[in-house]
C-alpha cells in the first residue's frame, strides 16, 4: 500500500480558534451534547453499551460524530476549556461519554475476534466502528485498537466466504479502507491486501457503475415511485422489527445472502441510493490505494458524471432518497452530503488532487449548514437548493415522507440525526496535512496546527474573506516545506515577513521551502470575484470562490411539537416574495453594493450574515410553485421592472432561491 499524497494529522495537533471553534462548540451545546438525554437509539440503554436499545448503525454513527467533537474541543483530554457556548454539563457529558462509548465496544469482542452486540451479524455498522477507532488510536496511541482491529479482519478473512457481505455491507465495505491502511503501515501483515481484494469481491461493483453511470435520468424512469414505495412499505415494518429485535441472530448461509444482494429490488436500492453513492464514489481511488488496482481515476469521472446529470448547485447531487434527475425542486439528504465530504477528504488525500478540496468546501461552507437550524438543534432530512418553504406538504421528492425538509430531531428516517455529528468535526480534522517534506494546508480555518518540531496559528476568515495569514508560534529551525492551495480562479500573492515571495503555483498549490524560525509569518491575500455559474439543468448561480448565494425568503417558524425545544419539529412558511432572478449584461452580474462584517458569533446565522451582496434583478411574474416547491423555469419568462435584489451565503438560509433562470437584462 503506498503512502498519501496528503496524511491526515493526528486529530489532537489541530486546535480549532474563532469561528470554527465557535461553530464546532454550536455543535456540541446543540444535538450532538444533547442526543444521549433527548433521543433513545443513542442513548446509556444503547445495545453497543451493553443496554437493550438499538444494535445497528446508530450507535456506531453517533460515536463516529462525537469523538472528532470531543478530541478537537479539548474535552476528553480533562482540559480546562472555557466558553460562553458550551455548559459544564455538557462538557462533562461528552469527556466522559467517549471513553464509555470505546470501552464498551472492546469490551464487546469476542475471542473469535467479532463484536458488538449478538442481536446483529451485520458487517456493516462494525465497519464505521473501526472507521471510527482510527481516529481514536491516532489521537492516543492505544495499542489495544491495533490489536482489536487485527482480530476482527482475520475474523473477517476467514469467515466472509462463508457469510459474504449482505445489502448495506456490500454496498459500502470499502468504508473499511482508513482501517485496513492504518493496520497495514503499523504491522505490515500481507494479509490486509488480501482482505481489501475480497471484500472488493463481494462488493457491488462501483467500478463498472461509475465507468458508464446507467442512471442518467430520475430513477423513476427504471421504477415509479408509487411501485417503488408500495414495495418499500411492505418490507419497511419487517425492517423494522428485525432492527429491534432482542433475539439473537442467526447467521445466514453463503447461497441465500447472494441471491438476496442479486435481486433486481435490492440492486436498484444499493446502486440508486444517493447516500451509497456519495460514500462509493471514492472507491476505486481507495481500492488502488490499498490494492495497486488500475481503478483511481474512476472517482473524477464518477464525481463529473453524477454532477452532469443529476448535479446542484451546492456541488451534490439529488438524494432524495435516490438519484432524481437535476432539477432544483429534487433534494438532499443530509447523510448523503455527511459521507461526500468524508468521501472528498479521501479523495484529496490519497490522490493529492486540489479539485476534491474546492467540493469539498462547496460542501462544507453551504450544503452542510443550510440544513441545520443556525443554532444546530434541529435539522432537515432532506434541502432543496431551491426551497420556497419547509413543511409537511408533500414534494417530488422520489422516495421520502411528508416531513422530509421540515426541522426538527430526525424527520423522515433517523439515520440523519444519527449520522450528522461527522462532518464538521472530520472538515476540521482536515485543518492542515503532513507531507514527506513539510506541512499542507489544502483547506482555510483558523486553527493552530502542532506537529513534531513546529507549531502554526492559521488565521482568517476564509470562506467570507480572502486573507490567510500563518503565524510560525514554535519552531526546531529545521528546513520544511509549507504547501498552500490557490483556490480556482483566485488572484493572489503571497509575502513572508512583510515582503513579497515570487513563486509559481503547481496544479494549484504553491510552497514555500526554508528553515522556519519563531515569530515568521506567511500572509496570502487572495481576491475572489463573484461568478455567474451554469448548472446542469441550465440555470445559473451565483458564486464566490466556493461560497454560494442564495436570494433569502423571510419564513414565519412554526412548530410541530415533538421533542422539547430547542430541539422540536418546526415548519418554516414563507412571508416573502421569491419569483426574483438577477439580471445579466453579457453573462455578466450588475453588482451595486457589498456588505462585509466580521464573522458574528453563530457564523451562518440566518440575520446577520458575514457578506452580503447587492444586485440589479427582477421579478420573474410567471414562475409558478408546483408541488409545494418553485415550480420550472418559464421558457418565455415574464419580467417585472428592473429592481435591486440582496444575496446572501446560501449557508445562512433556511428558505431560498439559489438556481435562478437565465435573463440578460
Amino acid at each position: 500500500m503506498d503512502r498519501r499524497v496528503y496524511r491526515k494529522l493526528p486529530i489532537t495537533g489541530i486546535t480549532p480558534e474563532g469561528y470554527l471553534r465557535r461553530q464546532l462548540e454550536i455543535q456540541a451545546q446543540g444535538l450532538t451534547g444533547h442526543m444521549p438525554d433527548i433521543w433513545e437509539d443513542v442513548s446509556d440503554n444503547s445495545a453497543w453499551l451493553g443496554g437493550t436499545g438499538e444494535a445497528w448503525e446508530r450507535g456506531p454513527y453517533f460515536l463516529d460524530g462525537l469523538l472528532p467533537l470531543g478530541l478537537l474541543l479539548g474535552y476528553v483530554n480533562g482540559e480546562e476549556v472555557k466558553s460562553d457556548i458550551v455548559s459544564p454539563q455538557i462538557k462533562k457529558r461528552i469527556a466522559q461519554g467517549i471513553p464509555n462509548w470505546v470501552e464498551n465496544i472492546l469490551a464487546s469482542q469476542r475471542e473469535d475476534g467479532f463484536f458488538g452486540s449478538p442481536r446483529s451479524l451485520d458487517w456493516w455498522p462494525r465497519f464505521v466502528v473501526l472507521k471510527t477507532l482510527v481516529i481514536y488510536y491516532k489521537a492516543n496511541g492505544d495499542k489495544r485498537i491495533l490489536a482489536f482491529m487485527d482480530k476482527f479482519f482475520r475474523y473477517i478473512f476467514a469467515n466472509i466466504d462463508q457469510r459474504p457481505l449482505k445489502y448495506w455491507a456490500s454496498a459500502r465495505a470499502l468504508e473499511t479502507g482508513e482501517a485496513i491502511e492504518l493496520l497495514y503501515h503499523e504491522t505490515g501483515e500481507d494479509y490486509l491486501t488480501q482482505l481489501a481484494e475480497k471484500l472488493c469481491e463481494y462488493m457491488y461493483d462501483w467500478n463498472g457503475f461509475f465507468s458508464d453511470l446507467p442512471y442518467k435520468k430520475t430513477v423513476a424512469k427504471n421504477m415509479s415511485s408509487a411501485v417503488f414505495n408500495f414495495f418499500r412499505s411492505i418490507g419497511a415494518p419487517f425492517d423494522a422489527a428485525a432492527k429491534r429485535s432482542l433475539k439473537l441472530a442467526q447467521p445466514e448461509s453463503r447461497k441465500s445472502i447472494l441471491q438476496f444482494n442479486r435481486s433486481r429490488l435490492v440492486r436498484f436500492i444499493m446502486l440508486s441510493h444517493g447516500v451509497n453513492i456519495a460514500m462509493a464514489f471514492k472507491y476505486p481511488a481507495v481500492q488502488a490505494h490499498l490494492t495497486g488496482a488500475d481503478t483511481r481515476t474512476i472517482s473524477r469521472k464518477a464525481y463529473e458524471n453524477l454532477m452532469k446529470y443529476h448535479g446542484l448547485a451546492y456541488g451534490m447531487w439529488t438524494a432524495d432518497e435516490h438519484l432524481n434527475g437535476y432539477h432544483p425542486y429534487g433534494g438532499t439528504e443530509l447523510c448523503a452530503v455527511a459521507e461526500a465530504m468524508y468521501s472528498c477528504e479521501e479523495l484529496l488525500g490519497i490522490t493529492g488532487d486540489v479539485m476534491w478540496a474546492e467540493i469539498l468546501e462547496q460542501l462544507a461552507y453551504n450544503a452542510l449548514p443550510a440544513t441545520f437550524t443556525p443554532d444546530m438543534c434541529s435539522h432537515q432530512y432532506a434541502q432543496q437548493p431551491n426551497q420556497i418553504r419547509a413543511d409537511v406538504n408533500k414534494r417530488p421528492f422520489y422516495d421520502l415522507f411528508k416531513d422530509a425538509n421540515t426541522f426538527g430531531l430526525e424527520p423522515n428516517y433517523g439515520c440523519c440525526a444519527a449520522n450528522l455529528h461527522q462532518a464538521f468535526p472530520k472538515f476540521a480534522a482536515n485543518a492542515c496535512y503532513e507531507t514527506d517534506r513539510g506541512l499542507a494546508f489544502m483547506l482555510y480555518m483558523p486553527c493552530v496546527v502542532k506537529t513534531q518540531g513546529l507549531t502554526i496559528r492559521e488565521e482568517t476568515g476564509y470562506p467570507f474573506e480572502g486573507t490567510v495569514s500563518l503565524e510560525v508560534l514554535e519552531s526546531d529551525g529545521a528546513q520544511r516545506e509549507i504547501k498552500m492551495r490557490i483556490p480556482k480562479g483566485a488572484k493572489w500573492e503571497l509575502n513572508i515577513n512583510g515582503n513579497p515571495y515570487p513563486v509559481q503555483p503547481e496544479k494549484g498549490v504553491i510552497t514555500v521551502k526554508r528553515p522556519w524560525k519563531k515569530g515568521e509569518r506567511l500572509l496570502l491575500k487572495m481576491i475572489i470575484a463573484y461568478d455567474v455559474a451554469k448548472n446542469p439543468d441550465g440555470s445559473i448561480s451565483v458564486r464566490k470562490g466556493t461560497l454560494l448565494f442564495a436570494l433569502p425568503i423571510d419564513g414565519e417558524c412554526r412548530s410541530l411539537g415533538g421533542a422539547a425545544e430547542p430541539f422540536h419539529n418546526r415548519e418554516f412558511i414563507p412571508n416573502s416574495q421569491w419569483r426574483y432572478a438577477p439580471l445579466l449584461t453579457g453573462g455578466k452580474l450588475e453588482i451595486l453594493n457589498e456588505t462585509r462584517r466580521s464573522v458574528p458569533k453563530i457564523p451562518f446565522d440566518t440575520t446577520e450574515q458575514p457578506l452580503t451582496v447587492t444586485v440589479m434583478g427582477t421579478e420573474v411574474l410567471n414562475w409558478r410553485e408546483k408541488k409545494n416547491s418553485a415550480g420550472p423555469y418559464p421558457k418565455e419568462p415574464a419580467l417585472g421592472n428592473p429592481e435591486p435584489i440582496t444575496l446572501v451565503p446560501y449557508g445562512c438560509t433556511n428558505l431560498r432561491i439559489s438556481q435562478f433562470p437565465r435573463i440578460e437584462k
